[in-house]
């Protein structure tokens, strides 16, 4: 899909990608993942994840003027980022990853267009009347889970809920399986000012290799806006956001098992599955997510 952005926005980021490309001799999608890869690492104080685009560069036997000049390209991308996003208030992120053709077929992705983003986030968010109480311990949970490639759907929907209710505390989801989209989604959840998690992994499985926690608010702390989780944090969002059972309580019904295994020889009976607990729902403790069984909110995901 084209992008629909005008080339005098997108071009204060594609401006600089494509001089690293052309010095570099490096593809598009080569020199995108680097800048976006570069960003998160600077958003999270990841020296070492900063810093390997440039030891490339070094061992290609760039000098170090070069190296320099090459990460100030990559420095004026993110802010062409950043000013092109206050002219348009569009995603701009993923509009230059479209630019670019990295989205066809091949890779299964087709990113949601803005105007749909946008309309779908109107029709789940329609007026202030239809959002129940939050407050900061009980925020309102929003979240594209299915697949948030860019973070389109929710960044539009964090702009839907500001105009309707500025106050409301809300906690940001994302959820997908692509390294480089859900890295795309933590730096516009940053660049937006949303306090939230984006996840990597299989959404279907539950499974999250990697999980982000985004939040401006860390700045005041001194820390980081961007906070990568251990496998411990990881597993307390899946249980608190998903549903899923946490480790601790697997591990306890492991063992519980092996000890009635054990103590007990006879058969075990049978059981009318009716009566067997149900699986957590996926999207059980969010207020507005896509609802896969709902053709008509398909817009809402960034859907193969």
């Amino acid at each position: 899909m084209a992008t629909l952005l005008e080339p005098e926005h997108s071009e204060h980021v594609t401006d600089p990608l494509e001089d690293i490309s052309q010095q570099t001799g490096d593809s598009p999608y080569q020199v995108f993942s680097d800048w976006v890869n570069m960003a998160v690492a600077s958003f999270s104080g990841d020296e070492d994840a900063y810093q390997k685009p440039l030891d490339r560069y070094r061992k290609d036997g760039r000098d170090k003027e070069t190296v320099r000049e090459l990460a100030t390209l990559h420095a004026n991308a993110l802010g062409g980022l950043v000013l092109a996003m206050e002219e348009t208030r569009e995603d701009i992120l993923g509009g230059v990853y479209e630019h670019y053709g990295l989205t066809s077929e091949h890779f299964a992705q087709y990113f949601t267009p803005g105007s749909v983003s946008r309309a779908m986030a109107q029709i789940n968010l329609p007026d202030a009347d239809s959002l129940r109480e939050a407050t900061p311990e009980d925020p309102l949970v929003i979240g594209d889970i299915s697949g948030c490639g860019s973070g389109r759907l929710i960044t539009d929907s964090a702009r839907r809920l500001r105009d309707l209710a500025p106050e409301a505390p809300a906690v940001y989801l994302g959820y997908d399986k692509d390294p480089l989209c859900a890295k795309m989604a933590v730096l516009n959840f940053v660049l937006n000012d949303m306090t939230g998690y984006v996840l990597l992994g299989d959404a279907l499985k539950l499974e999250a290799r990697r999980v982000w926690f985004i939040s401006t608010a860390q700045l005041v702390r001194g820390d980081h806006p961007v906070r990568e989780l251990d496998s411990g944090e990881r597993d307390r969002v899946l249980t608190r956001f998903f549903g899923a059972p946490h480790v601790d309580d697997l591990n306890d019904d492991t063992e519980a098992g092996a000890v009635q295994e054990e103590s007990d020889t006879e058969p075990e009976p049978d059981v009318d599955p009716e009566l067997m607990p149900e699986e957590p729902t996926l999207a059980s403790n969010l207020d507005v997510t896509l609802d896969p069984s709902e053709t008509s909110q398909t817009g809402f995901d960034e859907f193969a």
